[in-house]
């Protein structure tokens, strides 16, 4: 959960605050749900503020708005007048900025627009592979490293040189070692030597989170 600080409003002794809470996160669906809560408050004791209005918060780029009616009595001990629950997409490297603001317009006072923005936690992404030798003739082993950033997460291998491809394996978790067949010399009749990339898929379940590529001599 995160706060911002005391917001302004019209009446000295009136402010209030915005919170941002992170209630969970699907890897899956690279999203985060989120509950957007706006707190109104007095800031000195033995005051009540009541009347009636409208509360706004954006969110998201998106505005919202609640009613403040007579029943809605602002004390030194604070109201929240606004709430809402929702999903939000990260971008997509998992990282996201959620932007957001409020604003109050109340029969007893009136506040202008203010920004209140908080990083949410970055959602795991496609797993980076690295190998333990990057120049290797046919016929050799290599080790295809998979730092996964979830311990749920499982991958699928492929390979692509020249103008084949194929499956090395699925199902796997960090680590795999593989040999590429000598028969791969036919796709470089008049070199010595070409690129091998190997594509490493990342998946949550069933659902693919993405796939990132790394290249080696062979």
């Amino acid at each position: 959960m995160a706060t911002s600080g005391a917001l302004s409003t019209n009446n000295a002794n009136i402010k209030y605050k915005i919170t941002i809470s992170q209630n969970s996160q699907s890897v899956a669906n690279n999203t985060s749900n989120v509950t957007v809560s706006v707190k109104v408050y007095r800031t000195n004791t033995g005051y009540t503020t009541y009347g009636t209005g409208t509360i706004y918060c954006k969110i998201n780029g998106t505005t919202y708005s609640e009613s403040i009616t007579s029943d809605d009595k602002i004390t030194s001990s604070g109201i929240v007048l606004f709430s809402k629950s929702l999903n939000i997409a990260h971008n997509a490297d998992g990282t996201k900025t959620l932007n957001t603001s409020a604003w109050i317009s109340h029969s007893q006072f009136s506040s202008s627009e203010q920004s209140y923005n908080q990083a949410l936690t970055t959602i795991a992404r496609a797993t980076a592979p690295t190998v333990n030798d990057s120049d290797i003739n046919l016929g050799e082993s290599v080790t295809v490293s998979m730092p996964r950033a979830s311990g749920s997460f499982t991958h699928t291998l492929r390979y692509a040189f020249g103008n084949t491809s194929g499956t090395i394996a699925s199902g796997l978790g960090t680590s795999r070692a593989w040999t590429p067949p000598l028969s791969l010399a036919s796709q470089i009749p008049n070199a010595t030597s070409g690129k091998l990339t190997i594509i490493c898929e990342t998946y949550s379940g069933s659902t693919k989170v993405g796939s990132k590529n790394i290249v080696i001599t062979v």
